[in-house]
């Protein structure tokens, strides 16, 4: 088994795709979002509900500090015969650095790490942005600040971001590029070329 870091454009179909991967190969889906809410139903902490109260529970950002303790624990308690899908996280240079150390402490190879990076035009992008809406408190509502110069200063902001990350982990592990443009099912197929290469090179190497 391997660990999948998967990153992409905002709006590239991560999420679904990742979905898709995790049914066929059997990765715990870390995805951030749903460990947050996970934590927020479980936790008797406090301090943790009241930090949840001002941020998750109103759709803003969750304190750098709790993500990156979630990060953590998920790491060192997935069984090693279990590969981790890293759905769409980290997105900065930080985490991305924290996430490298604590699976080589966890004794998950370097030459068993995979990043690909699903890549669609910027205006597909911003497109495909102004028309999502986000699943919030029972029901999908519009963001307020997807109007389009909120959404090109945030893409702006990804990006500048995650190319430090793609450029941290591309020195680290084998990355690629996929495109994400097309149907769930074509670029569910790039995705286990780029997987059933990865592996074939492995298992050369292995010998």
């Amino acid at each position: 088994m391997f660990d999948l870091i998967l990153l992409g454009d905002p709006a590239a179909g991560k999420a679904t795709q990742a979905k898709l991967l995790c049914k066929k190969y059997g990765f715990y889906d870390l995805d951030m979002g749903k460990e947050l809410r996970k934590l927020d139903k479980s936790t008797k902490n406090p301090k943790l509900k009241h930090a949840f109260s001002k941020t998750l529970n109103k759709g803003k950002l969750t304190p750098t500090k709790i993500v990156r303790e979630i990060l953590k624990n998920k790491i060192y308690s997935v069984p090693a015969k279990r590969g981790i899908l890293f759905d769409g996280t980290p997105k900065m240079i930080g985490e991305a650095k924290l996430v490298s150390k604590w699976l080589k402490d966890a004794k998950r190879a370097e030459k068993n790490i995979l990043v690909l990076y699903l890549k669609i035009p910027q205006q597909e992008v911003l497109q495909r942005m102004s028309s999502r809406k986000e699943y919030f408190k029972g029901k999908f509502t519009k963001r307020v600040d997807d109007n389009a110069t909120a959404l090109k200063n945030r893409v702006a902001y990804y990006k500048k971001n995650i190319s430090e990350v793609l450029e941290f982990f591309g020195n680290k592990y084998v990355s690629k590029t996929i495109s994400g443009i097309g149907t769930e099912k074509e670029v569910f197929n790039r995705i286990e070329k780029q997987i059933y290469e990865f592996n074939a090179k492995n298992q050369t190497r292995n010998r």
